[in-house]
């Protein structure tokens, strides 16, 4: 063991004896693993599909009924100023001819 830089280094010898017996830091190969670890991803898998299928339609539902309150309530505001919104048929005029005036001052003096 030898500290440089701050760093600590480990050294060791994997094998053991004069036979060349080699020491496993794992004992279980790595197929092993694999074996252990696919049904867990394929469950995870499931899993997820099934909340994901449950929940979908449900925020779908949420954010399609809250568009549609929205949308109600902005239009029950708009009506309520009749200002604001023309319902039916109206002709918009674009030139006004003043025919005649009055002010409170010509009549006044």
């Amino acid at each position: 063991m030898t500290e440089d830089r701050g760093e600590i280094k480990f050294r060791y010898s994997l094998k053991q004896g004069e036979g060349g017996e080699a020491v496993r830091i794992f004992p279980v190969s790595r197929w092993v693993i694999y074996l252990i670890l696919a049904p867990f991803f394929v469950i995870l898998a499931f899993l997820s599909a099934f909340f994901f299928s449950i929940f979908f339609p449900l925020f779908l539902f949420g954010g399609l009924s809250f568009g549609l309150w929205f949308w109600r309530l902005r239009r029950k505001l708009l009506k309520s100023n009749p200002a604001q919104s023309l319902e039916g048929e109206y002709v918009v005029i674009n030139e006004i001819h003043i025919v005649e005036t009055k002010t409170d001052k010509m009549e006044s003096t």
